[in-house]
């Protein structure tokens, strides 16, 4: 009988995840992000019962895809779709391979999802950066991640020794339109300030198939873009 922890069955995950349209994959184990520093902040969060493992898997967003991250109201956007997608064939092959239950979790933490960056880096995928985005060596940081929960213990993948802004001239804070990092480190409250006036410059456009608007949100991803890595 295999083992639960199994480091083939782990390896196994990724690889499907892989091969399912994942650009990138990734297992922590639900102890380890419950003690992640975003985690504890937060406070304890609201995850299905028996979950033991979280799945990370990452969407590389390519300069030529911008559309992938154009929020489209309630109906999300394209990239983080296609990521749905990619964990709802994941759920079933666990079922069908390894009889395990997963779950799809929400994007956003207050809907019972989880703190995406923490948990890539417990998972082996990134560090977090100057910039405050998780960055990869394969793709920098441009990168859109989704994960699920796994009732099963698996192998996690372990955090990398991945340190990129040590010698970076910091192009992502040169390049930020709210200056962000003018205090020295990062201020969420500099950067909704862009997010706001993205919100008010949405974009009208007119599907191809139906005479209805649309309004589409083109979020700012200076930063992320300048970012070097992976390039």
């Amino acid at each position: 009988m295999v083992s639960s922890s199994d480091p083939d069955v782990s390896t196994q995950i990724i690889a499907q995840a892989k091969s399912s349209g994942a650009s990138l994959a990734g297992i922590a184990s639900i102890r380890s992000l419950r003690n992640s520093p975003s985690h504890r902040v937060h406070g304890k969060p609201v995850w299905p019962q028996g979950a033991k493992s979280v799945l990370i898997l990452g969407l590389h967003h390519k300069e030529t895809e911008p559309e992938l991250d154009w929020w489209d109201g309630n109906k999300g956007s394209p990239g983080n779709r296609r990521l749905i997608n990619v964990a709802n064939g994941l759920i079933e092959w666990l079922k069908k391979e390894f009889n395990s239950n997963a779950y799809d979790l929400p994007y956003h933490v207050e809907k019972g999802g989880i703190f995406l960056k923490d948990a890539a880096v417990l998972a082996g995928l990134g560090t977090i950066g100057m910039n405050n985005l998780l960055i990869t060596p394969e793709f920098g940081a441009r990168v859109r991640f989704r994960a699920l929960v796994v009732d099963r213990g698996l192998e996690p993948t372990s955090p990398i020794d991945f340190a990129p802004c040590e010698s970076c001239d910091m192009h992502c804070r040169q390049v930020c339109l709210q200056k962000a990092f003018r205090s020295g480190s990062y201020s969420r409250t500099f950067c909704n300030e862009q997010m706001e006036t993205d919100r008010a410059t949405r974009v009208i456009v007119k599907e191809e198939k139906k005479d209805l608007p649309f309004e589409y949100i083109k979020y700012c991803r200076a930063c992320e873009l300048a970012c070097p890595v992976g390039k």
